[in-house]
């Protein structure tokens, strides 16, 4: 592990994965999301704000009749991936069907399929579930 590794996990309060626990990591959607296929094979995807419970953010978000949820849409690759993240398909088994699918080389799903994971994570959109060591 780096320095940069180091810090990420020190701020981030989370260890990093390492590499065969991300393989068999199995991608959960977050239960509060809807998501709305597109004929194309795009997605829109809904979820909600978090905000917080207290007087003040709610009067502020009466005040500016902000909406309560954060819209989201997704090319078809990306709405195949989100649609495969149920809790039963686990990081393999989905880089496998975009390999498939898409005629992929190991490596670029892989990559793929890592980045775009830890983008839909980082906004909320979904969890991943990994087995402890």
């Amino acid at each position: 592990m780096g320095l940069v590794d180091l810090v990420k996990s020190r701020v981030n309060g989370r260890p990093p994965i390492e590499l065969d626990q991300l393989r068999s990591s199995k991608p959960l959607q977050n239960p509060t999301v809807t998501i709305q296929m597109c004929e194309d094979g795009s997605a829109l995807i809904e979820a909600p704000l978090d905000v917080k419970n207290d007087r003040l953010s709610k009067a502020i978000k009466k005040w500016s009749k902000t909406d309560s949820t954060r819209k989201f849409e997704l090319e078809p690759v990306g709405a195949f991936v989100f649609s495969l993240c149920d809790g039963q398909h686990t990081f393999e088994k989905i880089s496998k069907k975009l390999r498939d699918k898409y005629k992929m080389n190991r490596l670029e799903a892989d990559a793929s399929l890592t980045a775009f994971l830890q983008t839909l994570s980082q906004r909320g959109l979904i969890t991943l579930m990994v087995a402890k060591k």
